[in-house]
């Protein structure tokens, strides 16, 4: 069974907080657009020689940060 690398677990698990953390103080789009934008210079910090760039990483990062956006849209229209 093929699993999901560990390392691509927390950028997601990363992005969705993030979004998640900002949207408590900002509207939820601000929280996606820093989730994606600090998934980006993540891997902008790790093509620097800080680690190893990965666009999947940037992919798994982006795609927390829409889950959390999703999920904040849900509980919103739920109220």
């Amino acid at each position: 069974m093929n699993m999901i690398p560990i390392d691509k677990q927390a950028h997601f698990w990363s992005g969705a907080t993030i979004c998640l953390a900002i949207s408590l103080f900002f509207p939820p789009a601000v929280g996606l657009i820093t989730a994606i934008v600090l998934g980006a210079l993540k891997e902008v910090w790790d093509g620097r020689g800080h680690g190893t760039k990965d666009v999947w990483d940037f992919v798994a990062t982006g795609l927390g940060g829409v889950v959390g956006f999703v999920l904040i849209l849900i509980s919103e229209a739920l109220r």
